[in-house]
């Protein structure tokens, strides 16, 4: 038997060489490793930074419009007499159509009102937007901008369809209606009976869209409410009890020509409802006084003044034919003075002073919003003699009924 040749190229080994490898039905065993362990991948997920989640935008608060608009029809007899404007029939006192937008801008309120005369032509009566920042324990600043009423009068400012009777007080023609300008109204942070307004004006009037003799109007306004908070801008007893005084202050300077005019405004008013019973005071005055060429003045330095007292009462019970409609009786006493110096020039004069009584019934079918109002009027010339001498009473006593609509 051949034996096997002896190594030659150390190094040698006997040992028999490795059988060559055999497959076998049992699995491979791997060993484990840590990087490919779930476990060791979660740990190495969790260790990174987490994405930035997006800020989320503040959420917006809807604006909202609120379209509306008044209807004020009359039928009016008056006494016939020589003086102008006394015919009877039917008339549109006030055709009216509103707007009033509502919104936030941050930490503000914005709104804005809009009210238009459509009849006999149109004729804008207010255009203003208001930014107002509440304050904490219910106080307020907000400012106007636009076309508005001047703060002066109560009388004034109140809406024609807020009355406790058919027309306002004639005091009401003596005081600034709406101008153009900006006006600011404050109540202090936990003390609602203060209320602050004051504002400046271009003093030319409404629709006056220039300031032609770059003078202004200043008026400033303050309410004191021992009662019941800020008063209400409308009369009767709807919102009670309430008790509120004012005070008004005003001066306009213009120059028309080759002089200088100038008005001060002076007021107070005092105002309530307690129990269905409701009431004012008021007067107002305003001294004119002339500057310039003596030969050119309209005329001398004068004075115009004016009140008005009322008292209205809501009858306690309600009365068909529609249910939840109450009934209102009014009495008013009212004194005008245009001019205390200069004479008019005949009866029936714009300017010609006069006593007035009147007496109202109100029928509220939706308190201010629908209602049906009669009145009659007793005037009493005060001015009784014209720059002539000649007499100036004349019969002019009337009987009105206004019918009332409003959609706000």
């Amino acid at each position: 038997m051949a034996q096997p040749a002896p190594c030659e190229t150390p190094p040698c080994t006997d040992a028999p060489a490795d059988p060559p490898p055999t497959t076998t039905s049992e699995p491979a065993t791997t060993p484990p490793t840590e990087v490919v362990t779930p476990a060791k991948v979660v740990v190495a997920e969790s260790a990174a930074p987490e994405p930035e989640k997006p800020k989320e935008e503040p959420k917006q608060e809807p604006w909202t419009i609120r379209p509306g608009g008044y209807v004020q029809s009359q039928y009016r007899m008056r006494q016939n007499s020589p003086a102008p404007f006394d015919e009877d029939g039917f008339r549109l006192a006030r055709v009216r159509l509103t707007a009033a937008a509502e919104g936030k801008a941050g930490d503000f309120k914005v709104g804005a009102y809009i009210e238009g005369e459509l009849q006999p032509t149109f004729q804008l009566a207010d255009a203003f937007a208001t930014l107002t920042r509440p304050m904490e324990k219910k106080g307020t600043l907000a400012i106007d901008f636009g076309q508005m009423r001047v703060p002066l009068s109560r009388q004034q400012m109140i809406s024609d369809t807020r009355l406790s009777f058919v027309d306002k007080a004639q005091l009401a023609t003596i005081a600034p209606d709406r101008d153009l300008g900006t006006r600011v109204t404050f109540i202090p942070p936990g003390l609602r009976q203060v209320k602050v307004m004051a504002g400046a004006f271009n003093g030319e009037g409404r629709n006056q869209i220039q300031n032609i003799n770059e003078g202004y109007l200043y008026a400033g306004r303050l309410e004191l409410a021992p009662i019941g908070g800020p008063a209400p801008m409308a009369e009767s007893a709807f919102v009670d009890p309430w008790v509120s005084l004012g005070l008004s202050v005003g001066r306009n300077r213009l120059s028309p020509g080759d002089f200088h005019e100038d008005r001060l405004y002076l007021g107070a008013d005092v105002s309530g409802a307690y129990k269905g019973i409701s009431g004012s005071f008021e007067y107002l005055e305003v001294r004119y006084t002339f500057e310039g060429d003596m030969s050119k003045l309209p005329g001398p330095d004068y004075k115009a003044n004016g009140f008005t007292a009322q008292l209205a009462y809501l009858l306690p019970i309600q009365l068909p034919p529609a249910k939840g409609s109450q009934f209102e009786v009014a009495a008013r006493v009212e004194e005008i003075d245009r001019n205390d110096t200069v004479p008019i020039a005949q009866l029936g004069d714009a300017g010609q002073s006069v006593r007035e009584y009147t007496g109202a019934l109100s029928w509220y079918m939706r308190n201010h919003l629908l209602k049906a109002q009669l009145a009659f009027n007793h005037f009493q010339e005060l001015e009784d003699k014209t720059s002539t001498g000649t007499d100036a009473h004349y019969d002019n006593d009337q009987l009105l009924l206004q019918v009332t609509y409003r959609v706000e």
